[in-house]
């Protein structure tokens, strides 16, 4: 069917509308006329893929990479580098718009809006899973949509250390990855062994073995294992929103990691306290810090422990699925006059300012971090206080 693409959606695909019904459609940009293919019919939505761009985008650009279209990991390599900040900037806002009730560009909101953070196109990726089959030697990543695994030789937007482990390092990848069953044994449901990465400043990490990365002139400990930023790149400025913007002497980290934020902001008369669940986050957190005190628990487990806290800042940093119930409610009990909160989904973040604005919180300042290039993830910072009781 021909269709005429109306915008980006979150997850990357153009919007198009046939006969009421709303089509997304994988792989086409914004005014591009095209011929698609249904491959999946929901009734009131469908997903197509291109079959044919008969109207071409001046956005749309040749991709770099030859596995692009196979591999999953990326989805806008055929967006101008320039134009795929501008779409994730817009699809944020929209969101913020339809879900969390905030016209963030409304001078009435009046919220501080600080410029998208730019990481480099290609090259910038510290932190990765990789998905081996060790019965063929093959190496790569899942293909979209699918368990197919995709061999992949080279991955343009992995560090040089990283993309290494695909072509020329590729038997240390093997050699980890046979380790890794041995101590593991057979994954339940996966047909690949998944071997994490992770590249420090000086070596890589394929395991527990800690690697040393520094931020802003300090030094953190990181395994493969454990979370951290996967663009480094672009992490300064995400520590700056936040160290900027910390407010009082007692402050609260909760899903902290390896205290990535809480380093930036002990110190200077500061109580603060670190919470996380994995426990050895903070195991490699209590090498990375001096002055923060650590609990094991999850931010769950916590806001439910803690019914009253005196607290002056919180920051958040939660998983893709956003601040659980009991934790907004928390937050509203313990009443911090900031909350500071980086979100990697800007759906649940948009929930998540409409239910604290049920306790009197406002956003401040929005700050994007386009921490991934070539595809359509970011981040986002936001910065809310309490405005009345």
């Amino acid at each position: 069917m021909r269709l005429t693409i109306e915008k980006l959606v979150e997850g990357g695909d153009g919007l198009a509308r046939n006969g009421g019904k709303t089509i997304f459609v994988a792989g086409a940009l914004p005014m591009e006329e095209v011929m698609a293919e249904i491959v999946e019919d929901k009734g009131d939505f469908a997903r197509a893929v291109v079959q044919g761009i008969l109207n071409p985008s001046p956005d749309r650009v040749v991709p770099a990479c030859p596995y692009y279209q196979q591999c999953g990991g990326c989805d806008l390599q055929h967006l101008a580098g320039s134009m795929q900040s501008v779409h994730k900037e817009r699809i944020c806002k929209e969101n913020l718009k339809r879900i969390g009730g905030l016209d963030i560009d409304s001078p009435e909101a009046g919220v501080v809006m600080l410029p998208i953070a730019v990481s480099p196109a290609w090259g910038y990726r510290s932190r990765v899973r990789f998905h081996v089959d060790l019965a063929n030697g093959r190496t790569g990543f899942l293909a979209g949509k699918s368990d197919d695994l995709v061999d992949i030789d080279s991955c343009p937007v992995l560090c040089p250390s990283l993309d290494r482990l695909l072509g020329e390092k590729r038997p240390l990848l093997l050699k980890a990855a046979r380790m890794r069953r041995a101590n593991e044994g057979w994954q339940a449901g996966k047909r690949y062994v998944e071997v994490p990465a992770f590249a420090g400043d000086r070596g890589v990490s394929l395991s527990s073995h800690e690697v040393s990365v520094e931020v802003l002139g300090k030094s953190f400990l990181v395994d493969s294992n454990v979370f951290f930023q996967s663009n480094r790149l672009v992490l300064p400025a995400m520590v700056d929103f936040v160290r900027d913007r910390v407010t009082g002497k007692r402050i609260m980290d909760l899903y902290s990691g390896v205290g990535t934020f809480a380093a930036f902001v002990e110190g200077e008369g500061r109580s603060v306290v670190a919470v996380e669940r994995d426990a050895r986050c903070l195991e490699l957190a209590s090498k990375n810090l001096q002055a923060t005190e650590f609990f094991t628990q999850s931010a769950e487990h916590w806001a439910r422990s803690r019914k009253a806290q005196a607290v002056s800042t919180v920051i958040v940093d939660p998983p893709r699925g956003g601040l659980d119930e009991t934790v907004v409610a928390a937050l509203g009990s313990w009443r911090p006059k900031t909350i500071l909160y980086i979100s990697c989904n800007s759906v649940t973040l948009a929930r998540d300012i409409k239910r604290l604005s049920i306790h009197g919180y406002r956003v401040k300042a929005f700050q994007m971090f386009d921490l991934y290039p070539q595809t359509s993830h970011t981040e986002v910072a936001v910065s809310l206080e309490k405005t009345h009781v």
